[in-house]
């Protein structure tokens, strides 16, 4: 396989295309990143509460300052269950899954060329990409490169695309100019910069450290050369000629006069073909040198590594005089491990001595690698090679470089993926320990000294004697007193039997069909053709039945029984608020809501009130079954269809004949039905006093039923009975908030959705 196609393979892992459609890692850290999200936001609101709730204590006011009274450790433990941390781990969390977002939904492999300034790190860039050194900079006597380029393989022209700083981005870089060398000026906007330049021309710089110097070098190219491009910022440039592109991103022209267009710049994204055909789906990064004066070159490179790379190369110049292992190496390698781990450095991190003849370095070359190699540092490999030749780039570096990516790279995204559970095992330990700190500040003592729960009691007897139980126990009287037929159903029934005779087809229309020739003409084929055509028909009539007069019947006892339930007069579960918006006539959605969310801890009255919400009068087939019973006679196939004697009749006669036959039926059909569906009407009143029974047995009568019922309306009872605890509202609202807040933190404190399971990547 071509090592294109390995790259491909693991972009698609990424990206979840390809053989790993809808397991890819993207669609894991999404699920995640939408979690930590979900749980940051309710983190958030409680700090506020909790702020609020530390507040009152402070000032001495507020329902929770009376609380803290009556227990001297309440504060003590509300300042405990502060979730500063927590939210310090989720934001960690959150940080993490964006930049593993960035880094698997890239449609590429990004290797970044890093190393201290003028070690070749822009030969080796032109090296690859083929690009020349009027587009990537390099020169041998300066800082070079200005801006950081992105080098992207790609077919056509060489083009590019510059992102400029924001406004705010560029005004606070500058700013930090002016504060690390200690002038005492803020600015707020961009035009403010142009304004300094009385600020620099006063300022004395002899007192400057060399350090501090250099920085004010950079502070003055900013307020000096505003103009080159102030005009530019919060924009992005596309930049169709090539010898354009250098403007954007060095610090010299070509004839080494100096630029600084670069001051605003980003980042330039260049697009060239690589000279390497298999390069694939690579992007080359380069970066500022180590060494530039310019504030943030080493933060940058880090952030460059850790969001924008899969792999680095460092780039080293040994001197031509004899080199060694400097102090600078040491820190860089120790910068880059103590940032990105030494883990899984030796898979994608690589080290290229840039040595040849006309460098006059190849014995400096030879000692440094051995000495690197004695070190036994964490790199995949270290390769000596002429960065200025494309050959040899490509040879030594380049190839062995996406071969050991293209084998290596799985290992350090899973890796990563390790070090993300990590991360979210922390942030699950500091919410675990939040949510037992936070359940431990309404404690049992505190709850059952309330003196709401005497209120309760008090509320619950009346309930139990003047709303629920007296109107279910009326309810259920109204359809045990009926004995008589569902005069509803039967009057439909009757309606759709004064109409059957409208069922028949007229004499001309049957004389039309034995006329028109063939087999079906034939008037016992006629007669056939007629009598089920009419049947079917009168079924359909009486399957509207079905579907609306009876259907209407089951929907209204529900609706009787429901509005009990949710009515203030009745069982007071209208008071208790949803997070959907429902309006009191629509009583249904209300009730699947409600016991979605409210009734999952009460299994009794979960049930019970579901069987309500779930009735169905079971009474269709049984008037269907009855139905098609008393059109037997109508029915060619049955015993008791008469068939009349067409012999010898002409076709007129045989419509006659055909038509009398029909409507003679229809008083029978009539009779029959009329006759059979007594027991039926019996059955919906029936149905429905026993469906109000069994809700009043379960609720009411059993022990169970009466106990949760009981533990329901407690826990509700500050919503139900809102008017009736004025006294004692503001303690009973409080204990309230932090229940919710307990509740919303009890739902996300499961381990398995903080972690990633890394057995199916």
């Amino acid at each position: 396989m071509s090592i294109t196609s390995e790259i491909q393979k693991i972009i698609d892992r990424r990206t979840g295309k390809g053989d790993y459609e809808g397991k890819g890692h993207i669609t894991v850290i999404d699920q995640h990143k939408t979690f930590f999200q979900e749980l940051e936001q309710i983190l958030k609101d409680y700090q506020t509460f909790h702020s609020n709730v530390l507040h009152q204590i402070a000032e001495e006011s507020g329902e929770y300052y009376v609380m803290s009274i009556e227990d001297p450790t309440f504060a003590e433990r509300v300042r405990k269950a502060s979730p500063d941390q927590a939210i310090a781990k989720v934001e960690a969390c959150l940080k993490e899954c964006e930049r593993l977002e960035r880094r698997f939904n890239r449609n590429s492999i990004n290797i970044s060329v890093i190393g201290r300034a003028r070690q070749g790190k822009s030969r080796l860039l032109q090296s690859i990409s083929g690009l020349k050194n009027e587009i990537i900079p390099a020169a041998d006597g300066a800082d070079c490169t200005g801006a950081k380029s992105v080098i992207c393989n790609a077919k056509g022209p060489v083009r590019a695309e510059i992102e400029f700083y924001s406004e705010r981005e560029l005004v606070d870089q500058v700013q930090k100019y002016l504060d690390s060398i200690g002038i005492n000026k803020i600015i707020g906007s961009i035009s403010d910069i142009k304004n300094l330049k009385s600020t620099i021309e006063s300022f004395d710089a002899k007192k400057l450290t060399s350090t501090e110097g250099s920085r004010f070098g950079h502070l003055k190219k900013y307020v000096l050369y505003y103009d080159e491009y102030c005009n530019f910022i919060g924009t992005t440039q596309r930049v169709n000629n090539e010898s354009d592109i250098r403007s954007y991103v060095a610090q010299y022209d070509t004839n080494s006069h100096p630029t600084y267009k670069f001051l605003g710049v980003k980042e330039a994204r260049i697009y060239t073909e690589f000279t390497y055909p298999d390069a694939g789906k690579i992007v080359l990064i380069d970066t500022i040198g180590l060494g530039d004066t310019s504030l943030g070159i080493r933060e940058k490179m880090l952030d460059t590594l850790k969001n924008d790379s899969d792999a680095a190369i460092l780039v080293r110049l040994p001197a031509a005089t004899g080199d060694g292992i400097r102090i600078e190496d040491d820190e860089l390698y120790d910068l880059i491990c103590g940032q990105m781990g030494k883990a899984v450095l030796d898979k994608w991190l690589f080290f290229a001595l840039n040595v040849c003849d006309v460098l006059n370095n190849l014995n400096a070359g030879h000692a440094m690698e051995k000495n690197l190699r004695d070190k036994a540092l964490n790199f995949a490999f270290i390769q000596r090679v002429n960065c200025g030749d494309k050959s040899d780039v490509e040879e030594k570096l380049l190839i062995p470089i996406l071969q050991y990516l293209s084998k290596n790279l799985i290992e350090v995204d899973n890796n990563l993926l390790i070090n993300a559970n990590m991360l979210f095992t922390q942030a699950y330990n500091e919410f675990f320990s939040l949510c037992d700190k936070m359940r431990s500040v309404i404690n049992s003592t505190f709850k059952a000294n309330n003196s709401m729960g005497e209120i309760f009691d008090d509320e619950y007897e009346k309930f139990l004697k003047l709303s629920l139980p007296p109107q279910l126990n009326q309810l259920n009287e109204k359809y045990r007193g009926k004995t008589e037929e569902c005069k509803i159903i039967r009057n439909e029934i009757h309606k759709v039997l004064q109409t059957l005779i409208d069922f028949c087809p007229e004499k001309e229309t049957i004389l039309e069909r034995l006329n028109s020739g063939g087999i079906d003409a034939h008037p016992d084929n006629v007669l056939n053709y007629y009598s089920d055509s009419m049947r079917a028909s009168i079924c359909d009539k009486f399957e509207e039945i079905n579907s609306s007069t009876i259907v209407e019947l089951q929907e209204g006892i529900k609706q009787e029984i429901l509005k009990i339930l949710y009515s203030k007069d009745g069982g007071k579960l209208g008071t208790i608020p949803i997070s959907e918006t429902i309006g009191d006539d629509n009583i249904l959605e209300w009730c699947k809501a409600f016991i979605d969310e409210k009734l999952e801890d009460f299994p009794v009255l979960k049930e019970a009130i579901s069987n309500i919400l779930n009735y169905r009068l079971s009474i269709e087939g049984l008037l269907e079954y009855r139905v098609n019973c008393s059109l037997e006679c109508m029915d060619p196939t049955s015993s008791t269809f008469k068939r009349p004697n067409f012999q010898g009749q002409s076709p007129e006669n045989c419509s006659t004949i055909i038509e009398q036959t029909l409507m003679n039926s229809i008083p029978e059909i009539a009779n029959t039905l009329d006759n059979s569906i007594s027991d039926l009407l019996f059955i919906p009143y029936h149905s429905f006093y026993a469906r109000i029974r069994k809700l009043r047995e379960c609720l009411i009568f059993s022990e169970e039923g009466r106990r949760e019922l009981r533990k329901f309306y407690r826990e509700y009872s500050a919503v139900i009975w809102k008017e009736k605890f004025q006294a004692a509202i503001g303690k009973e609202t409080a204990m309230g908030e932090w229940d919710n807040y307990n509740t919303l933190m009890n739902e996300k404190r499961n381990k398995n959705l903080f972690t990633i399971k890394l057995e199916n990547i």
